[in-house]
């Protein structure tokens, strides 16, 4: 499949670096168009796909996997040493142990913070067959106790459902002065388009950390710039669980208010 679709583009495109560009730009062009469409709803900095059903989130975001596993594979290495990277470069990282991972797909990142030392889990909705590095699960509702990990991590935020509930768990699950870390893309006012598989984005990257504050009471540590992997230009940002956070009741609530 992976060869057929290169045969093609190779035909639609030609070859070498213009044929990369007009490939970039005609997909560029399509996200805009799906994104202009009236397929998504904004407010309060965000924007957010319109589903039918919760049911319905779930198996656009479960179909994923099989559309890009083979890229995944081609790109297995690739991705760990990014990982590695951006790991050993998070100062604030170094004083956690235990480490939870949220839309790990394959598990990646995990491995890679295995590698490096920590005691790493990742949960997916669809993690695929036999994976020792992800469990089956939803980041809308984990399903681990109150103050358990030292640090959650995920680059996935732009897959939620409700970003409101997946903050909300983290926080719940992050034990006191434990640390939440979101390698994001820029907003779609600075220049990224989401596609067909994002299902919430924000107008800025501010917007996006101003939300998680809001919502969680986490205090803001600080961000960077990380750079381009492969198209995409990633930021990191850096969230600390004050020493005194108690799960509240109105953390309760969300984690209850999942429905399917």
């Amino acid at each position: 499949m992976a060869l057929g679709r290169r045969i093609l583009n190779i035909f639609r495109y030609g070859i070498g670096p213009q044929a990369l560009e007009k490939k970039r730009a005609r997909k560029a062009e399509q996200r805009r168009q799906v994104f202009e469409s009236g397929l998504w709803n904004s407010h309060d900095g965000l924007t957010q796909r319109k589903y039918q059903s919760y049911s319905d989130y779930v198996g656009h975001q479960v179909a994923k996997l099989d559309k890009i596993i083979h890229r995944l594979h081609e790109t297995e290495l690739a991705d760990e040493t990014h990982f590695r990277k951006d790991f050993e470069q998070c100062e604030d990282l170094k004083q956690a142990h235990s480490i939870l991972c949220l839309g790990a797909r394959l598990g990646t990142e995990v491995k890679a913070l295995r590698n490096l030392g920590y005691f790493a889990i990742g949960i997916d909705l669809n993690p695929g067959k036999d994976n020792p590095y992800v469990l089956a699960g939803d980041f809308h509702e984990l399903d681990f106790p109150d103050d358990c990990v030292d640090a959650v991590y995920t680059n996935s935020l732009d897959h939620a459902f409700d970003i409101e509930k997946v903050i909300s768990e983290a926080r719940r699950v992050l034990r006191p002065d434990g640390l939440f870390i979101a390698d994001i893309l820029k907003g779609y006012q600075e220049g990224f388009t989401p596609g067909k598989y994002e299902s919430t984005h924000w107008q800025t990257q501010q917007d996006l950390i101003d939300v998680i504050v809001r919502v969680s009471g986490l205090t803001f540590i600080g961000k960077r710039d990380m750079g381009y992997l492969r198209r995409d230009y990633l930021s990191q940002i850096v969230f600390r669980k004050p020493v005194a956070a108690k799960v509240t009741s109105i953390h309760r609530k969300n984690r209850r208010g999942v429905k399917s």
